[in-house]
């Protein structure tokens, strides 16, 4: 499964300030593309490495959500989100993990998904791509992690660029997305309260 990214306006320091009805589109928009290529990479995955079992490990209040991008982020109104679509996914038979990137990648980098950085330390690899402002990133196990007893993981996710926030971002339910983008919704103006949020998977500590 291959996607278009694209998205209707850019945001961030020294653009305009788009109307509601433009940046609910652009989250919509960003939210979909997100959320796809993480679910298309998992289930390229599971394509190219059918002797494996990739046992995802998935909580959409935690893995699809958006983090504050703001300028002077932690405002109880941000004025810039980014969306994240986080996924971990446990490998049997346990085994390092960072060999299966880019066989996994390689048909999404013929797509035109450039290669950022490949880092190996002792404990985690890390393995960054990009395309149209999104990005990709993802921790691997390593001959550390395994040695030490640890569980063969693949963490992997999508963030998209920088948005301008729609003003009802508040009525955005991860366990339930269709409330907020599903057919039939539409962008309305209410109270704000920020749930909270998490970095992207490859930013947090292991």
């Amino acid at each position: 499964m291959l996607l278009v990214l694209s998205l209707v306006s850019g945001c961030g320091a020294g653009y305009p300030t788009e109307t509601q009805e433009v940046r609910y589109s652009d989250a919509q928009i960003s939210y979909r593309l997100t959320t796809e290529m993480s679910d298309a990479i998992l289930s390229h995955a599971r394509e190219v490495f059918p002797e494996l079992t990739f046992d995802l490990n998935y909580d959409a209040s935690r893995d699809d959500t958006w983090r504050d991008c703001s300028e002077v982020p932690g405002n109880a109104h941000p004025t810039h989100v980014a969306w994240n679509s986080d996924r971990n996914v446990t490998i049997e038979p346990r085994q390092t993990t960072g060999e299966l990137v880019m066989p996994i990648m390689q048909i999404f980098i013929e797509d035109g998904w450039e290669v950022n950085e490949t880092e190996l330390g002792r404990s985690m690899g890390f393995y960054g791509f990009s395309k149209d402002g999104f990005d990709v990133g993802f921790q691997t196990a390593t001959e550390g992690s395994i040695e030490a007893g640890m569980v063969a993981r693949l963490y992997f996710g999508t963030g998209s660029p920088c948005l301008e926030a729609p003003d009802d971002l508040a009525d955005f339910d991860p366990d339930n997305p269709d409330a907020y983008f599903g057919p039939g919704s539409a962008p309305t103006v209410g109270p704000f309260t920020p749930p909270p949020t998490l970095p992207p998977v490859w930013q947090r500590s292991p």
